[in-house]
């Protein structure tokens, strides 16, 4: 493996190597799934042989109000990278020796969501595109048609943080399935196209093509050392734990709030005594949420927003967390590092908690009531070493290098080769036209607002289509850059060819191309 490494959040990831050089994060959006790739470039960093950088979104100061928590505002890129590192520092207590650098992106309230509105793949040095960790490649590239993250580096691994299916699936009523399935196919093209293996946190995420599954995130150390201090012995007459049950996440319908309202109600008519619960988080959908709890007279207290390793939470003995839209709850793995029950469902996501002695999973009302109970009335057990160590960015680093590295029967074959070229021409193709933009409410009224347009000059994806086509894209007369005819009429004629590529791919590479069929449909409800 070369010595350079590159690491997008959302982006990219370093195979299991003995020395990574130059290491790129791409940060892709700045929501919660920011902080755990901060989180894994401080730790990568702490290998004095690596050069980590961390690439992140700069979005102008009109739209960062509506991003940022209130009153937290930059005024330049030193200013916000000086922040991040103090805010990875305090996380993590390393030396956060990782370069943070800027591209240009911008907050879409259609999607409610950033994306890069340049070529992030021309902001890095071609001698340092050796390895690239894509954290969320698929919200990376859905409207990206510039570069190719897997011609651009030598290896490409996408971490998948979000279950997208289960959010469009909660879109206005009659458009779940259709929604799915539009961004099912969409989310297997990109991470083809741009990913050399797929990491998934769990398998709530859809399959994926070269796909492994592992849980490649851990917990703050904060939240270890709370864990370790709560295993220790208390005075005599004293308990570990004071409080009892709670609840924390963004007060957002997605994070769990229904499931969380349902359970309530089901364990307040299996028992006399009514569940005492306390709701720690703020968010847009809280009044709405509240009038739920209400109507099924769930006399809860609401918290408002605290930091889940602030002293007022360390005493809670008790974590629910029923939500089931999750990849895997950083929640859930905080609570337990901090030597706590956490209740949770018997389902993908966390399979990963099960081998912790504290996590109690249910598959029915039942078995949520019996398991509050359980948990609510016995102190759970002191975490041990092994535990905590589980749950560290230092393993889940480590679990990282192992599942992101690449054998000799890894690389595709020259068929596939082929295959995800073609694709790429047509996605990239189709991903263009102006009116697919507008719709999507993707473009503005000069153009300049749009996620990652394509570069004037060629792509070197388009060498394929040059060798068959030469006299097409010929170099001008007087030397000067070749340029590619973005007009709509040229764009469905190369979707057209690409499609027949895609074919004449499959035709070719015979039972191999059964394993693509997925690509192309959706049999999920």
């Amino acid at each position: 493996m070369s010595e350079h490494c590159a690491w997008l959040l959302p982006a990219c990831l370093p195979g299991a190597v003995p020395h990574l050089g130059h290491l790129l994060c791409l940060l892709g959006c700045l929501a919660g799934t920011s902080i755990n790739p901060m989180l894994r470039a401080a730790q990568l960093a702490a290998d004095a042989s690596r050069s980590v950088l961390l690439l992140v979104p700069w979005v102008g100061a009109e739209q960062q109000p509506l991003i940022y928590p209130a009153g937290l505002t930059f005024s330049s890129h030193q200013e916000q990278a000086d922040y991040i590192l103090q805010e990875a520092r305090k996380r993590t207590g390393l030396p956060c020796n990782f370069t943070v650098k800027f591209y240009g992106g911008k907050y879409f309230p259609s999607f409610g969501s950033v994306f890069p509105v340049e070529d992030i793949v021309k902001l890095i040095p071609p001698e340092q595109r050796d390895v690239a960790i894509l954290e969320e490649p698929e919200h990376l590239n859905w409207f990206q048609h510039s570069s190719r993250w897997s011609r651009a580096f030598k290896h490409v691994v996408g971490i998948m943080h979000t279950n997208y299916l289960a959010y469009v699936k909660e879109g206005p009523t009659g458009t779940g399935f259709l929604n799915a399935a539009a961004v099912y196919r969409v989310n297997r093209w990109v991470c083809r196209i741009h990913c050399h293996k797929n990491v998934k946190l769990s398998d709530a995420v859809q399959a994926l093509p070269h796909q492994v599954t592992c849980n490649v995130h851990g917990v703050a150390a904060a939240f270890l050392d709370i864990g370790r201090a709560k295993a220790a012995k208390p005075p005599p007459g004293q308990h570990r734990f004071t409080k009892g049950a709670y609840f924390i996440g963004k007060a957002v319908w997605g994070k769990g709030y229904r499931e969380l309202i349902n359970m309530g109600a089901e364990y307040n008519q299996a028992r006399a005594d009514p569940l005492v619960l306390d709701v720690v988080g703020s968010g847009e959908d809280l009044p709405a949420i509240q009038a739920a709890a209400a109507q099924k007279a769930l006399d809860w207290r609401w918290l408002g927003a605290k930091d889940h390793a602030e002293p007022a939470m360390h005493d809670y003995q008790v974590f629910l967390n029923p939500s089931t839209s999750d990849v895997v709850a950083t929640t859930t793995a905080e609570a337990l590092a901090m030597g706590k029950w956490a209740v949770v469902p018997d389902i993908a996501c966390n399979a990963f908690f099960k081998q912790f002695r504290n996590c109690l999973q249910y598959s029915d009302a039942a078995g949520f009531v019996s398991a509050v109970d359980k948990a609510l009335l016995n102190e759970p057990t002191p975490m041990s070493d092994g535990e905590l160590n589980k749950l560290s960015w230092s393993a889940a680093t480590e679990r990282l290098l192992e599942v992101g590295s690449m054998a000799a029967a890894d690389w595709p074959s020259a068929a596939e080769t082929r295959y995800n070229a073609a694709l790429w021409r047509m996605y990239r193709s189709i991903v263009g036209f102006t009116a697919l933009r507008e719709a999507l409410g993707m473009t503005s009224p000069t153009g300049t607002d749009e996620p990652a347009v394509d570069s004037e000059d060629l792509d070197d994806d388009d060498e394929y289509q040059q060798q068959q086509q030469p006299a097409a894209e010929a170099p001008a007369v007087d030397g000067s850059k070749r340029v590619r005819d973005n007009s709509e009429g040229a764009r469905v004629a190369r979707a057209a060819a690409a499609q027949k590529e895609i074919e004449e791919a499959r035709s070719l590479a015979g039972a191999e191309a059964d394993s693509w069929d997925d690509d192309f449909q959706y049999n999920h409800m």
